[in-house]
């Protein structure tokens, strides 16, 4: 809306730190994230968009299941499924094409770990910032990979690559490109990219990275110099979620060994199953006892100084975990 409006904004002194629309459409439809993708040859996972119902059992004999089901234009992954037969796909594509238009169908990409890039281009292409923060907790197994826990590590390998993708889509200001670890190969493949200021921008402040003022600077046109070295092995930790990611865990474990156990269902993904209880207490060992400088997310560090922004930021931290109870065990 920003971007689309630019010079009505403009003509009354007002500056959009944001490019023009036709650059801020691009990242924010996932079809043409992955075609820019494969042109500049980041990995990502195989991508269709099916144009009739005969091609969806084409689809389905060529990529094998399961299969990602997701529409082009959504946030949070919502309307994400995970479908594992072809009557779970032609259902689930008639729903979202309901509210969102033709979804796109994705190769399902097997592993628990997550990778994101947190870029800040500027007009001329070149990368100012590269955090690149290593992931030790994730809760929301499906659809989401939600992390709690994070550490400052040094830029990873693909963060060229990464910057080559926000260059083909000409994309100037901070940009995230979120990959997951393929179980298979190690390599990182492409979600999806956000063009925005995300939850997760307290890791970059904390950091001493003020992507904000940087993004505004090369919004004015300011010269903004590069960012690389940043303090290293600090862990970024968000208590509440955490407390709230380790009912759900509880919860998911259950019904997990349930499922595969006692009722013999596969899992949706053999190489996703839920932390056992010592990599759980390994995990809240290394990150909140270990001897890295520990730096709390905002709502849980302020809370005493304004309450009620932290109580309502977690109130809708736990509905979307109860959301999401549907795909429990899977």
């Amino acid at each position: 809306v920003f971007a689309k409006n630019k010079e009505r904004f403009a003509k009354m002194g007002v500056l959009i730190p944001t490019p023009d629309y036709e650059t801020v459409i691009m990242p924010l439809d996932k079809y043409r994230t992955i075609q820019a993708a494969q042109e500049v040859k980041f990995p990502c996972p195989r991508t269709y968009l099916p144009e009739s119902e005969d091609d969806l059992g084409r689809i389905a004999e060529e990529a094998g299941f399961p299969l990602m089901i997701r529409p082009r234009f959504s946030s949070g992954a919502r309307g994400n499924k995970v479908v594992m037969n072809l009557h779970e796909l032609r259902s689930a594509r008639e729903a979202l094409k309901k509210d969102h238009g033709m979804p796109m169908i994705q190769e399902f990409i097997p592993g628990k770990e997550k990778q994101q890039f947190y870029l800040v281009i500027d007009k001329k292409g070149d990368c100012k910032v590269a955090f690149c923060p290593k992931t030790h907790r994730i809760y929301l197994r499906y659809p989401l990979n939600a992390s709690t826990a994070c550490e400052c590590v040094l830029p990873h390998p693909y963060v060229t690559r990464a910057t080559r993708l926000a260059q083909k889509l000409g994309w100037w200001g901070g940009i995230t490109v979120q990959t997951k670890i393929d179980f298979r190969d190690g390599v990182p493949k492409l979600m999806e990219m956000n063009p925005r200021l995300g939850y997760h921008l307290w890791f970059r402040t904390e950091a001493g990275i003020n992507e904000p003022l940087m993004s505004l600077k090369i919004a004015r046109g300011e010269g903004v110099p590069a960012i690389e070295q940043y303090p290293f092995t600090k862990m970024f930790l968000s208590p509440v979620e955490d407390f709230f990611g380790l009912g759900f865990w509880i919860l998911d474990q259950a019904f997990y060994k349930c499922r595969t156990g006692i009722l013999g269902k596969k899992p949706t993904d053999a190489f996703n199953a839920p932390m056992s209880l010592k990599e759980m207490f390994q995990s809240f060992k290394h990150t909140y006892f270990n001897g890295n400088e520990k730096l709390f997310d905002p709502h849980f560090r302020y809370f005493f100084e304004d309450p009620v922004v932290s109580t309502l930021w977690w109130a809708k931290y736990f509905v979307h975990i109860v959301q999401t109870t549907k795909h429990l065990g899977q």
